[in-house]
């Protein structure tokens, strides 16, 4: 995280330096190396670490690559669009992370507030918390499905005839 504080180093006089430095020692104990936290949980742990723009970007192209993958009846895309957030979080952890500290330093502007800082930088587990229910609320026909031994395909069949049967 130094070359944080050597980008940012003639912006801002010592006083706003070290304020910096110690708001960049807090928030990052994160080393440019592989990051076991961020492999195991891809774009939770991002979210959990306030990079939000971060993780929806992982998210985005996660999904891209699934997309890809069921339009081609490709299972490399399909694993690759599974497995790729997760590789993301893991390897690129640190300039993920680097890129929202950054984020945060310039939007907390001139001269340096501490509190600003300090609002920004942390960690937010009612954000991890919503967005866990959240992908549950989106799986949720599918367990509905597995819970009740329903096959939910032969339902979305037997509707979509319906449907298409109105609009002939």
């Amino acid at each position: 995280m130094n070359e944080l504080i050597k980008i940012h180093d003639p912006e801002f006089n010592k006083q706003e330096i070290q304020i910096l430095s110690q708001f960049l020692e807090e928030n990052s104990k994160i080393k440019p190396i592989f990051n076991l936290k961020g492999f195991l949980f891809g774009p939770f742990y991002l979210i959990y670490k306030k990079a939000y723009i971060e993780a929806l970007a992982v998210i985005v192209v996660s999904l891209l690559l699934v997309q890809i993958g069921f339009i081609l009846h490709s299972f490399i895309f399909l694993g690759l669009g599974t497995i790729l957030p997760n590789i993301l979080g893991g390897w690129f952890f640190y300039f993920m992370y680097a890129n929202k500290l950054d984020r945060d330093i310039e939007s907390c502007g001139k001269p340096i507030d501490k509190t600003c800082l300090g609002q920004k930088g942390g960690k937010s587990i009612g954000a991890l918390v919503g967005s866990v229910l959240f992908v549950l609320f989106l799986f949720w026909p599918v367990i509905y499905g597995k819970l009740t031994n329903q096959d939910i395909t032969k339902d979305q069949q037997k509707y979509t005839k319906k449907v298409v049967d109105i609009l002939k």
